[in-house]
Formats: C-alpha cells, sequence, structure tokens
C-alpha cells in the first residue's frame, strides 16, 4: 500500500486540468473536456469525489501484474520500460497535449478500457 501512496502523491495538476482526487480531465478554461460522469461537481473543502481514486489504483494495479504491464509497455510505453516505482512515476505524469492526449496514467486507463471493450463490447453497456 505504501507503494501505491508514493505513486499517487506523485500526481500535481494545475489548478482546473484534472481532478485531484480521481485524476479525470476537467473543464481547463471552460474546454468542456470533462467527462459527463464528472460535470457539475462542486470542490469544496472536504468534498470528495465520487471517483477518487479509482483511475491511479487501476494504473497501479495493471502496472503491478506482470502481464499488464508487458502490455502496456508493448502499447503505450513508447520507449519506456516501466519496470520500477519510479520509471512508472515518470512515464505516468507526462503528458502530451500537443498531440491531443492526456497525461500517460488516464491514457493508460482508457486503453485498458478501450481493450475490454473490444474483448467484450457489452461490458460498459
Amino acid at each position: 500500500m505504501e507503494e501505491y501512496l508514493v505513486f499517487k502523491r506523485m500526481f500535481d495538476f494545475a489548478p482546473y486540468t484534472y481532478c485531484f482526487q480521481c485524476c479525470l480531465p476537467q473543464s481547463k478554461n471552460f474546454n468542456g473536456e470533462q467527462p459527463a460522469c464528472h460535470v457539475g461537481l462542486a470542490y469544496k473543502k472536504g468534498t470528495a469525489c465520487p471517483f477518487a481514486g479509482f483511475i491511479f489504483k487501476a494504473v497501479y494495479s495493471m502496472w503491478k501484474e506482470e502481464k499488464f504491464r508487458k502490455l502496456l509497455v508493448r502499447d503505450m510505453g513508447e520507449g519506456a520500460k516501466l519496470s520500477t516505482l519510479d520509471e512508472l512515476i515518470a512515464w505516468a505524469v507526462q503528458e502530451h497535449a500537443e498531440r491531443g492526449r492526456y497525461n500517460n496514467c488516464v491514457e493508460a486507463f482508457l486503453w485498458f478500457c478501450g481493450n475490454i471493450e473490444r474483448a467484450k463490447p457489452q461490458f460498459f453497456a
């Protein structure tokens, strides 16, 4: 659990870019990019996001499982080995907005969901 907390605490987002609690994109400069499930959430001190920790935990768990990690490196790693926690963190916090992409943590989660949908088209229905 301690290793996961180190991973999660390495994410430091600029205001209104990503949810600090769950990593989902927010409406940066009112661009409407936040997912529908995150629209209208009021962020007040002490308020918990209903998705808190989910994406962080999913990506960290994929990394911990060697079979998933190999697929992640193959499909998304872009040369990263992701063999240590430090390598995972350095890779996961990277964002490629100029290519229309989110940070690699969100992209890894979307990659995983996309693979589930291809394997079981009705999974998220």
